[in-house]
């Protein structure tokens, strides 16, 4: 049975076209993932899907009785609410008949009636096939699974960090149990062992799913079936991540050779043209292959991928010791941590690691000297400059990439912006579209670019991979080794090992490997 089906979809955004004429098909059970690099219009599509944007062309059908969730990006939810009942609201249906029941015994304490009574044994019964006792326990185990803090589930969502809202927002979607659900970039916010729970979890779903990501493991672990834009075409593969490796290469291969035979069946028909057109006895037969030609549907070069270059500029500081804490209490209205005496020395890289909310990006920002710490030192060496990639953009409404950078950085010229910008995979019209247009990992690099231009002794990294794709990962992995000078860096992303750096703060053990 299928749940969804895009037939013959054309849709462009910001004047870039994403499809042409293309589609896909999910069927009930599946598990699907959604690939293709920044930019490719994979969250555009996710919105198509899920009837929030409307194709340029094409048509969308959803099977009628099928039950649909989005985990989106940019979700809007009522901040005043507590994750509690925030993750309750999966189960109102449920709620509000057991508020039913109890209003019915409230009123027969006062008059009897058979008819109400019936009426609430039928709905305590529905109650049980439903396992309403077992709401409290399912819920339990995915505020566990995900790593939400208990005390956390009370709090109003304004009043948690990015990361415990994203896992509760993440919660209450699993919670649900929809026929099929649409997870954009679920393990952005998790720690390893949490992508390691959410793997088994979406392994044994029993209901289909489409999931985002740029995590080459998550997904090979959870698929059966992969859906990869290429060329403007969505091209369904079966099998795991692995599997669509092994496909694609062979497609490529093929899409490659059929384009060079018929880039040879072109040059021939066009020399052919050229040399009989102008003779009265071969003309008619020159104007056939004119026609021959016009009506060819020619295949166009395929567009491969390539990786950004990414490199960020070094400034010699004047000590050898670039941070040096003191019994660091960090904090606002209380300490969030225990003391913590360190030091980072020039060129050392340290990773910090710790649970979403349990300071992480404070810590940064205290070392930074944004923030003062709640209580103990943290001081900077002596002529120590710091770059800051925070995770909040810092985007006006009218900037393109190009006027970004040249608003961040007003000696440089609008060619060796765009230079810089196309070193990080930023290229052709993107660089004059409206920034705000540009997909979650084409303004991460953009914000990148930005950051290289300015020599540092100390580059902090909140959270760089969120969003980008696999080949900008491995590129800014690549920098940071290849940078001179010290580097703090926080990310959940599994495949940024921690073997290359130098220090792992770890926040939960607080202590530093």
């Amino acid at each position: 049975m299928s749940l969804i089906v895009l037939e013959n979809v054309t849709h462009q955004n910001g004047g870039k076209k994403l499809y042409e004429n293309t589609g896909l098909r999910i069927n009930h059970g599946e598990h699907v993932a959604l690939l293709g690099p920044n930019g490719a219009g994979k969250t555009t599509l996710l919105n198509i899907i899920s009837q929030k944007i409307v194709p340029d062309h094409g048509k969308v059908e959803w099977h009628p009785k099928a039950k649909i969730g989005y985990l989106d990006q940019h979700q809007e939810v009522d901040m005043a609410v507590t994750g509690e009942e925030y993750l309750k609201e999966s189960f109102k249906e449920l709620y509000d008949m057991e508020a039913k029941i109890h209003k019915i015994y409230e009123d027969m304490a006062v008059e009897y009636n058979e008819d109400d009574l019936v009426k609430a044994l039928a709905m305590q019964e529905e109650l049980n096939l439903k396992e309403f006792d077992l709401i409290e326990k399912k819920i339990g185990n995915l505020v566990s699974g995900l790593g939400i803090e208990s005390e956390n589930t009370k709090r109003p969502l304004g009043t948690l960090s990015g990361g415990q809202r994203g896992k509760i927002l993440l919660a209450k979607l699993l919670l649900k149990n929809d026929d099929f659900i649409l997870l954009d970039e679920p393990t952005n916010f998790l720690d390893v062992e949490q992508v390691q729970w959410l793997i088994g979890f979406l392994q044994n779903y029993e209901n289909a799913f489409l999931v985002v990501s740029h995590d080459r493991d998550f997904i090979n672990q959870i698929v059966d079936v992969i859906y990869s834009i290429e060329n403007l075409q969505i091209v369904r593969y079966v099998g795991n991540y692995d599997k669509f490796l092994e496909l694609s290469a062979l497609r490529a291969e093929q899409y490659d050779k059929a384009r060079e035979s018929q880039q040879g069946q072109i040059g021939k028909l066009k020399e052919y043209i050229n040399k009989n057109s102008a003779r009265a006895s071969t003309a008619k037969s020159a104007q056939s292959r004119v026609k021959q030609l016009e009506k060819m549907d020619v295949i166009v070069a395929r567009q491969d991928l390539v990786k950004p270059t990414m490199v960020f500029k070094y400034k010699r500081p004047n000590s050898s010791v670039i941070i040096k804490s003191d019994k660091l209490e960090i904090g606002y209205d209380f300490a969030l941590t225990a003391p913590l005496t360190f030091e980072l020395r020039e060129g050392e890289k340290c990773i910090v690691k710790g649970y979403n909310g349990i300071g992480k990006t404070t810590f940064l920002k205290s070392a930074a000297g944004e923030i003062q710490p709640f209580s103990g030192d943290i001081k900077m060496g002596n002529g120590v400059a710091v770059n800051f990639f925070h995770q909040v953009d810092d985007f006006e409404e009218e900037q393109t990439p190009v006027t970004y950078l040249l608003a961040k950085h007003p000696k440089l010229t609008p060619s060796e912006v765009r230079a810089k910008l196309g070193m990080f995979g930023i290229k052709g019209d993107l660089m004059v579209n409206k920034t705000k247009l540009l997909s979650g990992g084409e303004q991460t690099k953009v914000r990148l670019a930005s950051l290289s231009l300015e020599p540092c002794s100390l580059l902090i990294l909140d959270e760089p991979t969120n969003h980008i794709d696999v080949l900008a990962k491995e590129a800014l992995l690549e920098a940071i080794k290849a940078f001179e000078g010290t580097v703090l860096i926080t990310t959940h992303d599994i495949n940024f090992e921690t073997q290359w750096a130098d220090k792992v703060l770890d926040f939960e053990q607080m202590q530093v490997e």
